[in-house]
């Protein structure tokens, strides 16, 4: 993958700058990734199309410590999951239709499980950015609030700001929905 990427930098200090990023952020992205998606090939996807895109847009990272990069790949890695997810769910959606009935009675707790988890999901991604990547790093990437803030660039204390806002946002938006629990 790293000759692919290379391809699109200019210079070798830019070369050896990418493969720093990359060593130092692959794992937590593939945990990203993997978080989103549950499937090893899909998540190692979302890792290359996020650092496809970090060499492209490589010029970015120039004025960002690594922190600063770390936060900014994680969100890119988040979203090349999610374009990986809808368009999975879009095709796996049929399947579900001819599920064997005898199958299902042992399912039913795990099935509204699957359901909320998936309507709380969608309602992450309607959320305003600065909320649904604070609730998806803490709940989702298990990172803390002081990572999350070194991530981001803000403050612990502007992180739990960030993360009230949104559970109540999506507490809102669970009660518009119907869904009281």
């Amino acid at each position: 993958m790293l000759t692919i990427c290379f391809a699109a930098l200019d210079t070798e200090d830019e070369r050896i700058s990418f493969e720093e990023i990359y060593n130092d952020n692959k794992n937590i992205l593939y945990n990203c990734a993997y978080s989103v998606l549950r499937d090893v090939p899909s998540a190692e996807d979302a890792v290359q199309d996020a650092f496809v895109s970090l060499a492209r847009n490589f010029e970015k990272t120039k004025q960002m410590d690594r922190n600063q990069i770390r936060g900014y790949m994680i969100i890119i890695v988040r979203n090349a999951a999610f374009k990986i997810y809808n368009k999975r769910k879009r095709e796996i959606a049929t399947e579900d239709i001819y599920m064997d009935e005898e199958d299902t009675s042992d399912m039913t707790v795990d099935v509204e499980n699957k359901e909320l988890a998936g309507i709380l999901f969608q309602m992450i991604k309607k959320l305003d950015p600065k909320y649904g990547d604070v609730i998806m790093l803490k709940y989702y990437h298990g990172m803390h609030d002081k990572e999350i803030a070194d991530s981001l660039g803000l403050t612990t204390e502007n992180v739990k700001v960030r993360l009230h806002r949104g559970r109540n946002t999506l507490k809102k938006m669970l009660k518009e929905e119907g869904n009281n629990d």
